[in-house]
């Protein structure tokens, strides 16, 4: 039989008892994880104080503190590594299986080991998921331990909010520098901006102490390219706590992006919540970039959701003489001729990123998919109407 043959095979020597324990480990290890993913669902409460707060901060902290000795990414320097050992592990099993068949002997235990080592990748990888933050799917949003839970709100409401937002982009915008083409520019480099992303979850914790933990500033990654093909603007990859964040972003971007991924940091899962806490840490943090890449990335998702409902409310809003649409729609218009060369390369590509997200953040009791990410402007709205407006 098949089965008793795989399991035989662990049987004859030391390095195979190894393997085996370790598969078995790395298997109960993925299901035990599994099952306590499934049965959290509905307790929220109890997954924020015991895991978010408790556990989740502890087992990430040796990670985080390993990734901020060294200046690249290390789950992208894992996933390499990764990749060149199953490869040269088939390359040589394909080798070594030739060579034995020619001498006409057994060639099936080399892959074996193969298929042995890459199936406990996988479970580790997969353990990996709910251990180190998978979790934090099934605990309180941001809204809910905040306190800014979202509502239905007026046309004017959103209105009111993407002047007040394209106000404070305009103003944000005046201190900083432009290129020939008059879009803003900066010429310190990633690492240098990264650097300063935690600052502003230190000033912002003061007023929403969920904000407050141990930060470790985003990575560029190694893979930007293949990234900004997958039209991606940053990744937290729970497999391995670490914030990574494409370089071939604008320098306006990467800012808010960089804010975005250390809010998961921090335990939030969601990705709309994500989008305005980087908004919140980016407004907060001393440095002016950070400051217009917030309120530019925040007036973006404010005015599309108003051009959506009212365009001519829309108009009124972009035409308005205390804001730089001109400024603006350049920073704008530059940032999505970046986005769509390399969709327009590669457009299968940017699909099936599109759709293995979709498919991700709906596994993950997310059901609008990647539209959720829109509803960080109703977190907006509600912040606006508390805080700002003093209502």
């Amino acid at each position: 039989m098949p089965g008793k043959r795989f399991f035989d095979y662990f049987r004859k020597n030391t390095v195979r008892k190894v393997l085996a324990a370790v598969f078995c480990a790395s298997l109960i290890r993925l299901l035990a994880g599994f099952l306590v993913y499934i049965l959290a669902a509905g307790h929220g409460s109890t997954v924020r104080k015991v895991y978010s707060e408790g556990i989740f901060p502890v087992i990430t902290a040796p990670m985080k503190f390993l990734a901020s000795l060294v200046p690249f990414s290390v789950g992208e320097t894992l996933v390499l590594i990764a990749a060149f050992a199953v490869l040269g592990g088939l390359l040589f099993c394909t080798v070594r299986s030739v060579v034995l068949a020619v001498r006409k002997k057994k060639a099936v235990k080399g892959f074996l080991r193969l298929l042995v080592l890459v199936l406990i990748t996988a479970m580790l990888v997969g353990g990996n998921f709910f251990v180190y933050g998978g979790l934090n799917y099934r605990s309180l949003t941001f809204k809910e331990v905040s306190g800014l839970e979202t509502r239905e709100s007026s046309l004017d409401e959103l209105e009111a909010l993407c002047l007040y937002l394209g106000r404070k982009a305009t103003e944000a915008r005046s201190a900083l520098a432009t290129d020939e083409n008059g879009v803003v520019s900066d010429s310190r480099s990633e690492s240098e901006l990264f650097s300063l992303s935690p600052d502003g979850f230190a000033a912002a914790s003061s007023e929403f102490s969920c904000l407050s933990g141990y930060l470790v500033q985003p990575k560029p990654a190694l893979f930007s390219e293949i990234m900004s093909y997958e039209q991606i603007a940053g990744i937290f990859p729970i497999v391995y706590t670490e914030s990574i964040v494409n370089t071939n972003s604008p320098s306006y971007d990467t800012p808010f992006t960089a804010c975005h991924e250390l809010a998961h940091q921090l335990g939030f899962a969601q990705e709309d919540e994500a989008n305005f806490i980087g908004y919140l840490a980016s407004i907060s943090n001393p440095d002016p970039l950070y400051v217009y890449s917030g309120y530019y990335n925040g007036y973006s998702y404010a005015m599309n959701m108003l051009y959506s409902y009212d365009k001519d409310k829309w108009a009124a809003v972009w035409s308005d003489p205390d804001i730089d649409a001109d400024g603006i729609s350049r920073d704008m218009r530059n940032a999505n001729a970046i986005w769509d060369a390399y969709k327009k390369k590669a457009p299968v590509v940017s699909q099936v990123s599109e759709a293995v997200n979709d498919t991700y953040l709906k596994a993950n009791d997310i059901p609008d998919g990647t539209h959720s990410y829109g509803r960080m402007v109703d977190l907006m709205i509600v912040y606006y109407s508390k805080v700002i407006a003093g209502e």
